[in-house]
């Protein structure tokens, strides 16, 4: 029998336990890991990894120290976590969980939960899955948002299990990866400010980054490894900057913000945030990515990887950009409640 409940604190070293007999199911490297998995370097055994290379190769959940950290993070922040507990006579075990945050997203998202991971044990004995969506949902319907979306992290988990055809795709993100000296200055007038952390306008501005929910990336990397203090030396994050624009023949307000994984000689991933019905405007992308350009002119920004939809992309190709095409789409889907 499937029991659903929110996840404890008590439940850490159970989630910690389904979710990294999931990663070594995923994993082909035999008993070694790479202390870099980005650039796929220097493998070392699971136990010698830092803290910051586990988080690399098996996000929050893969360490009990990560997990503890994340779990208080997202319910101080409004998001909550549910599991999926099985019952064999006395004996129970918790055969999935997933995490939902919620936030207020421009149009066309609302009020909005955001299913971020669903992680489901290698065995169980009812599939866990409809049930714990359909709690997802219920919680969501209760808290007042209208509206339910997948990011990629538990997209391939809930299709495989539902048959819901009122999902509709948001974005088909991938990756384009661009050096800066191969951007020139942007010709348009346009003024640069610093943007306070909290003054992000989140709920006005459409992000083209859909590979996940805009503001949980936001918050997780200037929130969530602060007490953490090896974490907080592995991400690299500038002040996010208001752009104020002229272009065709109106002022737009749009924000650009880069980050980066340890690895400061790597591409910066960029943020891109514009007005929602600019949102498939590539030339204005295309202009913001050159300010960014001038902006962080700097050695040690090498380069911008821009996560966008794949019609957004296909733009910059022609400008420039390469696609990464190592990495994979990136859907995100949304439904009402």
């Amino acid at each position: 029998m499937i029991t659903l409940r929110t996840v404890r604190p008590s439940d850490i070293n159970a989630i910690v336990s389904l979710s990294n007999r999931r990663l070594m199911q995923r994993h082909s490297g035999a008993d070694e890991w790479y202390s870099d998995p980005i650039k796929q370097t220097n493998p070392l055994p699971w136990e010698r990894l830092t803290l910051y290379q586990k988080y690399l190769n098996g996000g929050a959940a893969c360490d009990p120290v990560l997990y503890k950290n994340h779990l208080n993070w997202l319910t101080r922040n409004g998001g909550f976590s549910l599991a999926a507990e099985e019952s064999e006579g006395v004996m129970k075990r918790i055969v999935a969980y997933t995490e939902i945050w919620c936030a207020e997203e421009p149009s066309p998202m609302g009020k909005t939960g955001s299913i971020i991971t669903l992680d489901v044990d290698t065995t169980f004995t009812e599939d866990p899955v409809p049930k714990l969506y359909a709690q997802a949902k219920k919680e969501i319907r209760q808290r007042g948002f209208s509206t339910l979306a997948i990011c990629p992290f538990s997209s391939r988990a809930v299709a495989a299990n539902l048959d819901d055809s009122r999902w509709e795709l948001l974005a088909l993100t991938r990756h384009y990866r661009i050096a800066r000296s191969e951007l020139t200055p942007s010709d348009l007038p346009h003024k640069v400010e610093d943007v306070p952390r909290a003054q992000l306008p989140v709920n006005e501005l459409f992000c083209q980054d859909q590979s996940i929910a805009p503001f949980y990336l936001w918050s997780s990397i200037w929130e969530e490894f602060e007490l953490l203090p090896e974490m907080k030396r592995a991400v690299h994050r500038s002040q996010a900057r208001k752009v104020n624009i002229e272009f065709a023949g109106q002022s737009i307000t749009a924000v650009i913000w880069i980050w980066t994984w340890g690895d400061v000689e790597d591409y910066w991933r960029l943020s891109v945030w514009v007005p929602p019905e600019r949102s498939e405007d590539r030339e204005l992308l295309f202009e913001l990515a050159r300010i960014a350009a001038q902006v962080w002119n700097s050695d040690d920004v090498p380069g911008f990887d821009l996560c966008v939809d794949e019609e957004n992309g296909s733009f910059l190709v022609n400008r420039g950009f390469k696609l990464d095409e190592e990495r994979p789409a990136e859907p995100r889907f949304y439904t009402g409640v």
